[in-house]
């Protein structure tokens, strides 16, 4: 690390939990007005809807996702599932005070509920480098409207400790993406190469530190606000 170079953590030894941390982030949603951005209504989670409240609104956290996302893969004969499930990340990953209009986007293309199944599957089979390929420009399941900002929210969700002998998907959007920058003082773009570079110097420091990747990739979204 240079000597400009920002730590990862400013004290090794107060790293913070995962459960709160990272499972715990969350934003209040006016759940109604999200729902009507939706070109299908049957792509609505409805675990949404028995979210906690806070004040008028609820309370959307990575854990509840996580929740959306082991239905959508355990239950893969429901063929709204998968787009469910980025229906329930676009709610969760719209920045506060920025209409979620882009983020639901890609749910009007024909055919991207089975796109998105397959990504799932990919991730949680062949690993992320193969998902992430295949999401990208060029991609076999690649979704008009659908950047690396939001699939790699997909990939997290949708693969996220299926496989824990390999690298774990991580969301990789622009804040993390001026984290890395911060920390290591080196570029990093959103391309497939350095999404396998991220996610193996991820882990590299989850370990190091004795956390989860995530925790990670948490605190780099955070340093790159």
């Amino acid at each position: 690390m240079s000597d400009n170079a920002v730590p990862l953590f400013d004290n090794p030894d107060d790293v913070p939990d995962r459960e709160s941390y990272v499972l715990g982030q969350g934003f209040s949603r006016d759940i109604e007005k999200c729902k009507a951005l939706l070109p299908d209504s049957r792509m609505w989670p409805t675990e949404l809807d028995e979210a906690p409240m806070s004040g008028t609104r609820r309370l959307v956290d990575r854990g509840l996702i996580f929740r959306i996302a082991e239905r959508a893969w355990t239950d893969r004969e429901d063929e709204w599932a998968a787009s469910q499930l980025h229906a329930a990340i676009a709610v969760w990953g719209a920045p506060p005070g920025i209409p979620m209009t882009r983020a639901i986007r890609p749910l009007a293309e024909s055919g991207v509920g089975q796109k998105l199944s397959q990504a799932m599957k990919l991730v949680r089979g062949e690993g992320p480098e193969s998902a992430y390929k295949a999401l990208s420009r060029n991609g076999r399941l690649r979704v008009a409207n659908l950047g690396p900002s939001y699939f790699t929210k997909f990939l997290y969700f949708g693969g996220f400790g299926a496989k824990l002998y390999m690298p774990q998907p991580l969301i990789m959007d622009d804040n993390v993406i001026e984290g890395l920058k911060a920390v290591t003082k080196q570029p990093w773009t959103a391309s497939a190469a350095d999404y396998v570079r991220y996610l193996e110097q991820a882990a590299e420091w989850a370990t190091e530190f004795s956390t989860a990747a995530d925790v990670v990739e948490r605190r780099l979204y955070d340093l790159g606000e």
